[in-house]
């Protein structure tokens, strides 16, 4: 999947995405600023990632695609088992 962003001033959104089977997945911060993440080829993003970029609150106007979620963290390890 894909994320676009409109950034302030600009016409058209910026998207991220290829071809490769690699996806992308937003989040906004507390501080209103976006991180964007890439999942390369369909694998969990491990705990503590860095982003592979990151947009002050004032230089984006909106983003649409796939929010990042815990599913996209893998499966949560019970202790125990």
């Amino acid at each position: 999947m894909s994320v676009q962003i409109k950034f302030v001033g600009q016409e058209e959104p910026f998207t991220y995405e290829d071809g490769n089977g690699n996806e992308y997945r937003y989040q906004v911060e507390d501080s209103g600023a976006l991180s964007v993440f890439e999942k390369e080829g369909g694998a969990y993003l491990k705990k503590g990632t860095d982003p592979i970029a990151v947009y002050g609150p004032s230089a984006w106007f909106s983003v649409s695609g796939n929010a990042l979620s815990r599913s996209d963290t893998g499966p949560t390890k019970i202790a125990g088992f």
